[in-house]
Order: structure tokens, then sequence, then C-alpha cells
């Protein structure tokens, strides 16, 4: 089958998919001849990991589905279905409330998204910066007017917002960076990972899951320090932007040996309004049937489950989806 993904991923884990059989197997669901696009995430990050490992399945088990995976981001993702520039994706509950309703980052209402399941998992936001800077926490920085120079990602991305959010709350926006003489920069995680290892930024801060590759690698590679966010930004977080209070546990990471208090996102994988009730239904009974698969993967599938896939959601549940969740008895 022709499987065309446009971004390069690891090797290893297209040689994995390749090779293991699928759960839902015994009989493949066809449809005509239809490609479709998934706006995923920076390159190296967990959305792609998701994004890859679900349309792996999918191509193994729907006859006649060709797909295109894309880089995207937290925030971009709604607005690129809405325009149906891409016909499935993943994205942040609290990006997809914000553009269901029109709030701020977003212009006007992008209604056009559905939702297909909450993964139960969530981005915890990761302030990372070089131990030889000499800070150990984002207030002790902002008192100090130090010239920092960071980078948060890729713009557009609901990492970006969330680093930038947090950053502001503990009194350094990127207005206050600037005229305090430091450099903000927004690059895909692994660029941004490698210029953070050869020492061009000093600090980095995103939101993934917790244990993503990239983070491991990072901390192995060079003596960092994972800064925790202060409580009252944490609340604010809470209140103002609906992000949830989380704690990064202690040894995680080498070198983190506490805790470290944060704030989370929820995952959401979704589509377009438009997509068929069918093939929503059998993408939605492949993911959650496949789960074993999944996590031989990524150890973030572990907490997998079709109780919470319909839960929590922020936008309006697509009809296959919701067939299958009734049909399993996840909803009444």
């Amino acid at each position: 089958m022709n499987k065309k993904i446009a971004v390069t991923v690891t090797v290893a884990l297209l040689v994995f998919f390749i090779a293991m059989p699928s759960c839902f197997s015994a009989a493949k669901y066809k449809i005509k001849p239809t490609q479709v696009t998934a706006a995923a995430g920076s390159t190296g990050g967990s959305w792609f990991i998701i994004s890859t490992a679900f349309f792996s399945i999918f191509g193994d088990n729907i006859e006649g589905l060709t797909y295109s995976i894309i880089p995207g981001g937290g925030v971009a993702n709604p607005i690129t279905v809405n325009k149906k520039d891409a016909q499935f994706s993943m994205g942040y509950s609290t990006n997809l409330w914000a553009a269901y309703n029109g709030k701020a980052p977003y212009k006007e209402t992008l209604t056009n998204s559905r939702a297909i399941a909450n993964l139960n998992v969530a981005s915890v936001l990761h302030p990372w910066i070089l131990k030889n800077a000499g800070f150990k926490t984002l207030k002790e920085i902002a008192t100090k007017k130090h010239r920092l120079k960071i980078d948060t990602g890729t713009r557009g991305t609901g990492g970006e917002l969330a680093a930038q959010r947090s950053l502001a709350l503990h009194g350094m926006s990127y207005e206050n960076i600037r005229s305090w003489g430091g450099s903000i920069t927004h690059s895909a995680y692994t660029e941004a990972i490698d210029r953070m290892r050869d020492g061009h930024i000093e600090a980095f801060m995103n939101d993934d899951v917790i244990g993503v590759p990239v983070y491991v690698e990072l901390s192995q590679s060079r003596d960092v320090i994972l800064m925790p966010q202060d409580s009252e930004a944490i609340k604010k977080m809470a209140s103002e932007y609906g992000y949830s209070p989380t704690t990064i546990p202690a040894n995680t990471y080498r070198g983190q040996t506490q805790d470290v208090a944060s704030t989370a996102q929820s995952h959401v994988f979704f589509c377009h309004k438009d997509m068929p009730d069918d093939l929503v239904y059998n993408m939605t009974k492949l993911i959650f049937t496949n789960k074993p698969r999944l996590v031989a993967t990524h150890k973030l599938f572990e907490k997998l489950d079709p109780a919470m896939g319909p839960k929590d959601l922020t936008i309006p549940l697509h009809p296959g989806a919701e067939r299958y969740y009734r049909e399993i008895g996840a909803m009444k």
C-alpha cells in the first residue's frame, strides 16, 4: 500500500510498524481510494509519534486509504482542519475550546472540528535551562533581569503559547526579555535542543508528555536544570487559560532529584466534521483495539482508555466516534 509520510520519522519506528501485526485485522474495512492529510506537531515531539502510530494502523486495516503526515501545532491545527487543509489532527483541549468559541488567540469561531478521542495523555510544560547559567527558578531569572537566550518552540504551537503565557506570569514577557538584552527564538524541538546542546541558547521551554525521548536525550547529553513554575503562576495558568496543575516526578530525567511543579493540557485526536461516519468509527475502534501495539511503540499510550475517549472534550464529538463509544458502553 502506498503510504506517504511527508516528514522523515525515526527509521526504527517505521520498521516496527511494518513488522508488527494489527490486533484488528481479521477483515479490512474497504473504502473508495481516499487521500487524507493529518496535521501532527513539531518533528521529534509526541504528536508525531502518535500520528505516525495511528496512521500506520489505519493504513494496515483500511483498504483504499493513503495519507500524509505534516508538521503542525496546537494553535495552528484547529485552523488547518477548519479550512480542510488537513482532515485529521492532534490538538489540545484548551486550544480546541478557544478556537470553537472564537476566543484568544483566535479571531473568529472555528466550528468545523469534531473530536474523535481524548487520549488520556497530557503535555506538561518543561522549562529547561543549562546548569552553567546559574539559575534554578524562573522567578530568579526575572528578578535579576538576566539577558536570557531562550527558544520557546515553533510559532503557532500550543507549547509555544503555553511557554509565552507562563513566562509572562513570571515577569518575563517576550518584551521584557528583549528589553534586558535577551532573545527569543522559535524552532522545532530537535533544532532547539541541538542549539541548546551546542550552547547557542541557554534555555528551552515548551510542553510535551513526561519522558518524551527528545527531553530524555537532552538531560543525558548536557547538565540541565528543569525549573518549576511558582504557585501563583500555576494558579493563574489554571484560572485564566484552563491548564491543569501537575507535577513532573523526581528522577524522570537525569539530574532531576526533586518533583517539579508545572502545568498541563490534554491531548485530543480530532477531525473535520465532514469525515464519513463509518471511516471515523473504524478509526476509533482501531485505536483502542490496538493498544498493545501502541504501547510497544511508546509508554505514552499506557493510559489509553476507551472509557476516557468521550470524556472531558471541549468540542462536539464526531458521530462516528460516538457510535463506537455507545457500542462498547462508554456512553449511554
